[in-house]
């Protein structure tokens, strides 16, 4: 996996980079010379979010930085006195360089890490294969960071030379066998990490548990919990159905229907559905067979206290002739009132029209109306003759 990558060359990736900070206080957008050292995924963040950046004194300085916590920091320690130019030779001086180390994250990514400790800045590169805007392969600046955001990163994570760096992937991928792990460790879909998702004799208890929730949920239409009799009876192949099934599939005869509008409390029991299309036709169905019957009779009812019941309604009788004519009558005065409106519709815009025909040819509005008064007035002589 490293064949073709070259070590890396602090001493001459570093000068460019650094001369480019500090600019970034004089513009909102990156210098030309800095997008071909970045990394193609950083280039196209520096590019696009500094462009959408509306005011024109905001840093690009932050964007070099994924973490949003130390952005602000990095920008502080580059208008520092430490990034000042060198009177004789132009640049800045980075001081003592830390040693290079490297990283194998995975098989397409190699990064390597070069701690400038004078300037309290860390620089992480990558590793680019094919990086056409960059020039070619080569390593291109993944990030940027003060050096004390860098603590998190153990030292063994990062190796001296890049063969160590792929030896060191390839140990820490191999799998390790499955320990025992605590009670209080967390869990990974359902199973404890490292043990590979092997059920063992206790996934059965909690399974139980889980789907036993499912009974503690309320139901739609509450109901006197009534546990039906052991039945001893067969099925017809021959197996003798469970308690637990007869439990099960009896709760059908509860289920209330969807049209019906009664919705009873739990304290009520529950009563006949009314869904049977009777209700508003059988006027017996509003009195029970249970009340009190006189000579094997039922009781007469009282005219007071008799309920009234719906009667279905009358048909609706012909139409005679006064009110066929009331209808023409009323559908002439809508017609008259839209013709009406139409007509004054259409002399409103034929006056709107000649208007601008007059405008066009040079008239005033002064002198087309007096042309609209002469016109009215010949036709109010008009009229007089007629």
């Amino acid at each position: 996996m490293s064949s073709g990558i070259q070590p890396l060359d602090h001493g001459s990736l570093l000068p460019p980079l650094l001369a480019c900070l500090p600019t970034g206080f004089a513009s909102s957008r990156p210098p030309p010379a800095l997008l071909p050292l970045l990394s193609p995924i950083l280039r196209q963040r520096v590019q696009l979010l500094s462009a959408a950046t509306e005011s024109s004194t905001e840093s690009w300085l932050p964007l070099l930085c994924w973490r949003s916590n130390c952005a602000e920091r990095l920008a502080s320690i580059v208008e520092s006195d430490a990034f000042e130019l060198h009177p004789v030779s132009g640049e800045i001086e980075y001081g003592e360089v830390g040693p290079v180390g490297y990283k194998r994250l995975d098989e397409e990514t190699l990064q390597a890490r070069v701690d400038i400790v004078d300037l309290g800045l860390t620089v992480i590169y990558l590793w680019c294969q094919g990086d056409q805007e960059g020039g070619g392969d080569g390593w291109r600046v993944s990030e940027v960071l003060p050096l004390i955001e860098t603590t998190d990163t153990s030292s063994e994570s990062w190796w001296p030379t890049i063969a160590a760096a792929e030896r060191g992937a390839g140990n820490s991928s191999q799998a390790r066998p499955p320990t025992q792990t605590d009670s209080t460790e967390p869990h990974l879909n359902g199973y404890p990490n490292g043990s590979g998702g092997a059920i063992t004799d206790s996934d059965p208890g909690d399974d139980d548990d889980y789907w036993a929730q499912y009974d503690k949920t309320p139901g739609r239409t509450p109901a006197p919990s009534r546990s039906p009799p052991r039945s001893d009876t067969s099925a017809p192949n021959g197996h003798t159905r469970s308690t637990s099934e007869e439990a099960y599939f009896s709760q059908y005869a509860h289920v209330q229907p969807e049209m019906d509008n009664d919705d009873p409390s739990p304290e009520e029991s529950t009563g006949p559905s009314s869904h049977h299309g009777n209700t508003f036709t059988d006027p017996t169905s509003r009195h029970p067979l249970e009340e009190p019957l006189l000579n094997g009779f039922p009781r007469p009812v009282p005219d007071a206290q008799r309920t009234p019941y719906l009667t279905q309604p009358s048909p609706r009788t012909p139409p005679t002739a006064d009110s066929e004519t009331v209808s023409r009558l009323e559908d002439s005065a809508l017609m008259q009132s839209a013709g009406e409106a139409a007509v004054r519709q259409h002399v409103g815009t034929s006056i709107k029209s000649l208007f601008r025909l007059c405008r066009a040819v040079g008239i005033e509005r002064g002198e087309f109306e007096e042309m609209v008064k002469t016109e009215l007035e010949t036709l109010s002589m008009l009229a007089e003759d007629d």
